[in-house]
């Protein structure tokens, strides 16, 4: 079922093949859910709608192209995408012909939580730090004021505090580290990406063509 065994897409297959992938938990209990969803789906459209229209706002448009204009709303697309896996397998789960396929809750949960705490784009990227070995982590995009910008904050999964940013619509290429310690740290949609990357060095990143996602 899963031709690229990518983390993202095992959340929402049940059986053996999530099990590989979803660490066992005790199942989470909101009776305030979806409620939950519902706040999140307008404060993302609202979100996206201030963004994108407010042409006169330098600091939060800053030049974007069209191409940009359209990973955010790329961007924004995915969270309904997420939010709308979570509600159907949320639907379906109390069913006692079903719900012994997910014996660790939803497995969405921890996306959705990402989202109350203010995450405007989720990814299941490949990460390195220092030429490790790239590792599929959860990494979040927030909204922040930095250096008198408004720019998208990076928060990788593990982390006690945000890493990077750039500017939204633009690629992990342009990241900028927020301290020392993160000069090293490359992300990458794709592990063969990520690995041709650490393989052929930050010389050829300006050759490389601006991925959008």
């Amino acid at each position: 079922m899963l031709d690229i065994p990518r983390l993202c897409r095992a959340l929402a297959v049940p059986g053996k093949i999530a099990k590989n992938f979803i660490e066992d938990k005790k199942t989470k209990q909101y009776t305030e859910r979806l409620n939950d969803l519902e706040y999140l789906t307008d404060k993302t459209i609202h979100t996206l709608e201030n963004y994108v229209k407010n042409e006169n706002d330098k600091l939060i448009t800053a030049n974007l192209n069209n191409n940009q204009k359209e990973a955010i709303y790329t961007d924004i697309n995915e969270l309904a995408v997420y939010l709308n896996m979570y509600y159907d397998i949320e639907t379906v789960r109390s069913d006692p012909l079903i719900s012994n396929e997910y014996p660790s809750g939803n497995p969405f949960d921890d996306v959705v939580d990402v989202m109350i705490y203010g995450a405007i784009i989720i990814r299941f990227k490949y990460v390195s730090r220092d030429q490790s070995s790239p590792q599929e982590k959860l990494v979040s995009y927030h909204l922040m004021d930095f250096k008198d910008k408004k720019v998208l904050g990076v928060h990788i999964q593990g982390d006690d505090k945000f890493s990077m940013y750039k500017q939204w619509g633009q690629g992990d290429e342009r990241l900028v580290p927020i301290y020392p310690d993160y000069n090293n740290t490359v992300i990458r949609w794709g592990r063969e990406e990520l690995l041709e990357y650490l393989l052929k060095g930050k010389g050829d990143r300006e050759d490389r063509r601006e991925l959008l996602y």
